[in-house]
């Protein structure tokens, strides 16, 4: 970090020119210099001037090729720089035309329900009806917006966690309830035994992690909006389950979407990357993901077994050991 300014592309830049600079000075300068002293060493000695003159060749040259060679390096150093502020620069577009987008549809949905509310009388069940809608697009809006800003606050070390104990198994139904308008464009299901309980909730404090309760919720909300986003079936179908693992508390997002190739499983995960660059969404949801599950001291990482396959993403969480309690 202290020495960044070493790296950066105009100090190479410059600093290749003063090497391509000095080397041709020293080059020129030399060998004027040598030049006139090897003459008169030779006319003072009467010697034969041909295994001097070898050697002072080969001098320049390797004082020569060191100083190309610095330029050769400054030059590609600035090619890759190059290349990375272009692709950065495209990345950055792809995720203002996503986010973009990802605010104005709802907007777009306030501004038309306003509209309807001036221009008709409404029954009370209409209004209802609308107001909710209204409730829901002005939640999405919030959610957008806050993934920015503590996503920001996070990296910046500046973000004030809300922690909180408690059985993720409830916690992820209570979210479910409260999101029930994502059932309106798919199947979200918590996975269930035969006695109807998830399949974690067979034991106290079985589920119990410590989470923050802003982020967990846009980590669920992105891997489903993800789920929704990159899926091509008539029916999107999301299946969530939940368990123990050891001293982790392990929740799988299994869809039946398009699926990851192997060489992209890695990189889903970077920021503003998109798979088959499909101009989708922000680009910053499954950044967002790995971020909040680093900040909570856990991992999230993706399992598909081809395009066209769906995609499962499991998050690990630190299981919470209540005072008293120890792990089996």
């Amino acid at each position: 970090m202290k020495y960044r300014w070493i790296t950066n592309p105009v100090f190479i830049f410059i600093f290749s020119l003063i090497a391509l600079g000095t080397s041709l000075w020293l080059y020129i300068h030399s060998y004027l210099q040598v030049n006139e002293a090897f003459n008169e060493f030779v006319r003072k000695r009467n010697l034969d001037p041909s295994p001097l003159l070898e050697t002072e060749t080969w001098v320049m040259i390797l004082i020569v090729s060191i100083l190309v060679a610095l330029i050769l390096i400054g030059v590609v150093i600035i090619f890759v720089y190059y290349q990375k502020m272009i692709q950065l620069y495209r990345m950055q577009q792809n995720f203002i035309n996503g986010f973009t987008h990802e605010l104005k549809t709802p907007i777009a949905s306030l501004r038309l329900f306003l509209d309807t509310f001036s221009k008709h009388k409404l029954d009370e069940a209409s209004q209802k009806k609308y107001l909710g809608y209204m409730i829901r697009d002005t939640e999405r809006l919030s959610d957008n917006v806050n993934q920015i800003l503590n996503l920001a606050r996070i990296e910046d070390k500046k973000y004030e966690a809300v922690w909180q104990e408690g059985p993720l198994d409830r916690f992820i139904e209570e979210w479910l309830e409260k999101t029930s308008y994502w059932s309106e464009d798919a199947d979200i299901s918590l996975v269930k035994d035969e006695n109807g309980e998830s399949e974690a909730n067979k034991e106290e404090y079985e589920t119990w992690v410590k989470y923050d309760v802003n982020l967990i919720p846009l980590v669920f909300m992105n891997l489903v909006n993800n789920a929704l986003i990159y899926n091509d079936s008539e029916r999107p179908r999301i299946d969530i389950s939940i368990r123990r693992r050891g001293k982790f508390v392990v929740v799988s997002f299994k869809d039946n979407g398009i699926g990851i190739s192997k060489a992209e499983e890695k990189k889903v995960f970077r920021k503003f990357y998109q798979v088959r660059k499909a101009g989708k969404g922000s680009g910053i949801g499954l950044y967002l993901v790995q971020t909040v599950m680093r900040f909570h001291k856990g991992s999230v990482k993706v399992y598909s077994e081809g395009e066209g396959q769906g995609s499962t993403f499991i998050l690990s969480l630190p299981h919470y050991i209540p005072e008293g309690m120890s792990h089996d």
